[in-house]
């Protein structure tokens, strides 16, 4: 597999990382991803990314590898174990991690990636699958100043806003904090939404109201429509959620 400078490997074709596929390709991009899901490998290839069967083959050539799972013990396994993406990545890839970890894992991996000669950029996302698509995520960034700015043409080419939040874990710590206030504000207007409709209330009026006041929050645009409507398709998991909440507590400990 020949290389090129802009090639990006990605390992992860789920919710977040479909998204990224999708516009990098339009952005222009080289996109060869590896998913264990075969049905995600065909999105992709839908989207105009190339599926390879390996995190090895996604990384053979990349100039960044990037990293969309579920946690840390995945993203070793991926860079690590057998067949692992590590074996395969050139001494200008940079790896990307978007998943959702604590800072002292992001600190650990790019440790363990400088002893390869790769440099390491733990990149969460703030977004869901859906917005993610429409390139309405922001990454909150860790890492040197030198290897975001080599990351910058790839964050502007699926993301609306990148932030440089300090060195390694700065990133991890920024998603974990942005969270905070993520959650509250879903539980606040869904407790908000299911008090007006057990009192009587049109739950569209209610949610109008929230919206055009000192209560609004972005939950309102995203989420508000869909509770109103008992609309109930996932946009991510609830071990998804549960894991980033762990992770949430157990940095604040």
């Amino acid at each position: 597999m020949t290389g090129s400078p802009r090639a990006v490997g990605l390992v992860g074709v789920g919710a977040m990382g479909r998204g990224i596929a999708r516009n990098l390709v339009k952005a222009g991009f080289v996109v060869r991803g590896f998913d264990l899901d075969p049905g995600r490998l065909a999105e992709l290839e839908e989207l105009g990314g190339e599926a390879v069967s390996s995190p090895a083959r996604a990384a053979e050539g990349a100039g960044w590898l990037l990293l969309s799972l579920p946690g840390h013990d995945e993203v070793v396994e991926v860079l690590f174990g057998p067949g692992g993406a590590v074996s395969a990545a050139g001494p200008g890839c940079v790896v990307v991690d978007t998943s959702t970890s604590l800072p002292e894992e992001s600190v650990w991996l790019s440790e363990r990636l400088s002893e390869e000669g790769l440099a390491f950029v733990d990149a969460s996302l703030s977004g869901t699958g859906a917005t993610v698509m429409q390139r309405d995520v922001v990454v909150l960034a860790g890492g040197s100043a030198e290897d975001f700015a080599r990351c910058s043409p790839v964050f502007d080419g699926f993301a609306r806003a990148a932030y440089h939040l300090g060195p390694v874990g700065s990133g991890a710590l920024g998603k974990l904090l942005v969270n905070v206030v993520v959650v509250g504000n879903r539980l606040a207007l869904a407790e908000s939404l299911a008090l007006g409709i057990k009192a009587g209330m049109d739950p569209r009026a209610l949610l109008a109201i929230l919206k055009d006041g000192p209560a609004y929050s972005r939950a309102m645009d995203l989420k508000g429509e869909k509770m109103v409507s008992r609309d109930y398709r996932p946009e991510s998991t609830l071990s998804q959620s549960l894991h980033g909440c762990e992770l949430l507590l157990a940095e604040a400990r």
